[in-house]
């Protein structure tokens, strides 16, 4: 019953850091084949400790990560329900901006011909 409980641990690894093929991404991140990745995780056989060791590191990667994500989320969604609503930010190409060097006179960078005219060659 140990095997099973190792490969329940695998899978569930797995299953949080490889979403897309997991057999495949585990097999490549341990330098295993395929079908060996995916005997660990159906629990025929059993993952070696360095590579159980390096599957603890990578859960500690994601946590990390998705620590750091979630604090600069709730930073970004803060800081624009503090911003008034009828304040719109204007998009890049209508800023003002010193074109010709600093201490020049601030003119307008719109694109006022509009979309280029599509050439039909028919």
């Amino acid at each position: 019953m140990q095997h099973r409980d190792d490969a329940d641990l695998i899978r569930r690894a797995t299953r949080a850091l490889f979403t897309g093929a997991p057999n495949a991404l585990l097999a490549c991140d341990v330098f295993v084949a395929k079908a060996t990745a995916r005997s660990w995780r159906q629990g025929h056989r059993r993952a070696p400790v360095p590579v159980l060791k390096k599957l603890l590191l990578l859960v500690r990667l994601r946590c990390v990560e998705c620590n750091e994500l979630l604090r600069d989320l709730t930073i970004e969604i803060a800081r624009r329900e503090g911003e008034p609503p009828w304040k719109r930010r204007g998009l890049g190409f209508m800023e003002i901006r010193e074109r010709d060097g600093p201490g020049s006179t601030p003119r307008d960078g719109r694109n006022r011909l509009g979309r280029p005219k599509r050439i039909r060659t028919d």
